[in-house]
């Protein structure tokens, strides 16, 4: 049993980019076990552990993994990046330190501002260091190993490998608690999202989502539920608050794609108890800028 307290287990092949991730001589608190889909050069001198070959995609040979291998239930705290993931030792460190002390049970790092993304929920947002959220994505998922437990019979749902759907599912079977994304841990995603070579393949990965989705009665749930600090305090945000700054951290995405922007406002919406348009919504008693009560006329203010 290794004396470090988390893991980092990849599905690597020949061009991954694992070697970024550790710093060689420099003492870090987490083991690498690569479980490659394809031979791979020798890792010697890497400080990793190096498992079979198992071909095919990420999470059919993560599913080997675990079911095959009893090492990762001695962790605390387990992440499962793509192979395709720049980070750096320092960054991953903080993340396992960010997790267990705010007490996550599934997780990623932020994807950074210059990533390819497919959900602007994965992307940082400049208001926060960390958000509670409805939704992780299975790019970097990070889990607390006794969540990843509870979890693992869901990856027998895919099929196919890929295990789209997957991260609608987790969230809802953990009732909603303790899932962040942690901002101040950005990784860079260095490769487009979600293109397959071959078209039966993706319209099967899609179909195998939609069942996965339809008889687990979950959805993507792209919330913020509120946030933390650098210094991990919780932010103490209203409803309207939280909207304002989750939109105000994502600006730089809606100044590219204003879709982004309606995107948000529907999913926060959706999680707080907004009054109904327009009465319940509209201040009693607005005052002038001398403090007097505006009446109105044909719906107008006046003075």
């Amino acid at each position: 049993m290794s004396s470090r307290t988390n893991l980092v287990l990849a599905r690597v092949g020949s061009n991954s980019l694992h070697p970024c991730w550790a710093d060689a001589g420099k003492p870090r608190d987490w083991d690498l076990y690569l479980a490659p889909f394809q031979e791979i050069p020798s890792q010697g001198g890497r400080d990793c552990e190096v498992g079979a070959v198992v071909a095919g995609p990420k999470w059919s040979g993560v599913r080997d993994v675990l079911n095959r291998w009893d090492g990762w239930r001695d962790y605390e705290y387990i992440w499962i990046p793509d192979d395709d993931i720049y980070a750096n030792q320092a960054t991953i460190s903080r993340m396992f330190e960010v997790a267990r002390e705010v007490g996550l049970d599934l997780f990623a790092p932020a994807l950074h501002e210059s990533s390819h993304f497919a959900h602007f929920i994965t992307m940082e947002n400049r208001r926060f260091y960390g958000r509670w959220v409805g939704f992780v994505e299975i790019m970097v998922p990070g889990f607390r190993t006794s969540a990843l437990e509870a979890l693992l019979h869901t990856l027998d749902l895919t099929e196919t490998g890929w295990g789209w759907g997957l991260d609608s599912l987790w969230p809802k079977l953990l009732e909603y608690e303790n899932g962040g994304i942690i901002g101040g841990t950005p990784v860079i995603h260095t490769r487009p999202v979600g293109r397959m070579r071959e078209g039966e393949l993706a319209e099967r990965v899609l179909a195998e989502s939609d069942r996965i989705l339809a008889d687990n009665d979950c959805r993507p749930l792209h919330v913020t539920f509120g946030g933390f600090h650098a210094d991990l305090a919780d932010r103490v945000l209203s409803p309207e608050q939280l909207l304002v700054e989750v939109v105000e951290g994502s600006r730089y995405l809606w100044e590219r794609d204003p879709r982004v922007l309606a995107w948000i406002m529907e999913f926060q919406r959706g999680a707080s108890p907004w009054p109904e348009y327009p009465i319940a919504g509209t201040p009693e008693g607005a005052a002038s800028p001398s403090g007097i009560p505006l009446a109105t006329t044909n719906g107008l203010p006046h003075a």
